[in-house]
């Protein structure tokens, strides 16, 4: 009988085979591109970029809280982000009228010219490097990340108890993460 090869998902030896890491890897090549078009091409970042993509297609805005929550980014983040593009003159500002503290915030008419120039151009990459697949592959692709999605959502219902919250600004020792109950002992 054949051994069978296990596929590095299935092995999880290394840092090399885990699936966070391999998709990082897969970010971080594809993304280097599109950071060069919307860096050097635009003078937009990525995160710039995203947050404008965001707000397309919806004409009376978003509210900021709105913004963090459909990009997966904290608010102070989010925050910085719609400061600088609206230095850019990108996107706008407008006050509610029944909330005077609360905005939303929309494309201007250079922000709409900017992703109608841009969007094409980032399609194309996501198609260049999707061209490797096949109809079928690529289906069950989406059909996997949407598992996935599902899955580590529910991972992260189930762990998020047991994981201490994160306190980068003050770091944590060494001990307490070793002795975290999630955690194996060493």
């Amino acid at each position: 009988m054949p051994l069978m090869t296990l596929t590095p998902s299935q092995r999880l030896a290394s840092v090399d085979d885990l699936l966070l890491y391999r998709l990082s890897q897969l970010t971080a090549a594809a993304g280097a591109v599109v950071v060069r078009l919307c860096e050097g091409g635009y003078g937009i970042t990525r995160r710039e970029w995203g947050l404008l993509a965001q707000l397309h297609g919806y004409p009376q805005g978003l509210l900021p809280s709105e913004l963090a929550d459909r990009m997966h980014r904290d608010r102070a983040r989010t925050s910085r982000t719609i400061t600088a593009l609206l230095g850019k003159q990108l996107i706008e500002r407008t006050t509610l009228p029944h909330d005077r503290r609360s905005v939303r915030v929309s494309l201007t008419r250079e922000g709409q010219a900017l992703y109608a120039q841009l969007m094409p151009q980032i399609q194309h990459i996501n198609s260049q490097i999707l061209s490797v697949l096949s109809h079928d592959e690529a289906a069950s692709l989406d059909d996997a990340l949407e598992r996935l999605r599902v899955q580590a959502l529910a991972v992260q219902v189930s762990m998020s108890p047991d994981l201490p919250k994160a306190d980068r600004r003050r770091g944590r020792a060494v001990s307490a993460l070793v002795t975290s109950p999630t955690r194996p002992q060493a």
